[in-house]
């Protein structure tokens, strides 16, 4: 799960900067202010790593044969996502809807969290995919392309980084020293 926030906090990090790039009137604050939020989550993160490396691990065989499973899982659903950003970032581009393209990636990337909540078991990631696309077709609604590219920078920044934390509170200490 601290992996998975890593990778939630980096995405939610690159998100913000897509976000602040559109927005034509950024205030000096936001850049230290997003890198303040990456490096409280990323520090978390570590600290959650550190704490389960103490954990004795009691995986059985099949335990471990379904987790390299998953993971294979995991890599086939990241190539296909990777695909359809590609696939639709050159049809749009070629047609010259350039600024749809991070509303596109946001559907996809909503999308990608559906199969991996059955992957690995995770209710949460069912959540976080629903949300991501619910809020990425409201950001539909704003008219201005700027600020609907700065609505999808943060509505993407703000479901990733909350899903990050979410799974460090799952994590907790106490918890980890249970298992």
């Amino acid at each position: 799960m601290a992996v998975g926030a890593i990778v939630l906090t980096l995405f939610g990090a690159v998100w913000w900067i897509i976000a602040l790039a559109c927005w034509t009137a950024c205030p000096s604050w936001a850049i230290p202010a997003a890198s303040a939020a990456t490096v409280v989550l990323l520090v978390l993160c570590s600290a959650r790593l550190k704490a389960a490396r103490k954990i004795h691990s009691f995986d059985d065989a099949a335990a471990l044969a379904k987790r390299k499973r998953a993971g294979m899982f995991s890599g086939i659903v990241f190539g296909i996502e990777s695909a359809l950003v590609a696939l639709c970032s050159g049809l749009l581009a070629r047609h010259g809807c350039s600024v749809w393209i991070p509303m596109a990636m946001g559907i996809i990337v909503g999308l990608h969290f559906l199969p991996l909540a059955r992957l690995w078991e995770m209710p949460l990631y069912y959540l976080t995919g629903v949300v991501s696309v619910l809020g990425i077709l409201g950001c539909l609604l704003v008219r201005d392309a700027g600020t609907r590219l700065l609505c999808v920078g943060s509505v993407m920044t703000s479901v990733l980084w909350l899903t990050a934390l979410l799974l460090l509170w799952q994590t907790q200490p106490v918890q980890l020293a249970r298992l």
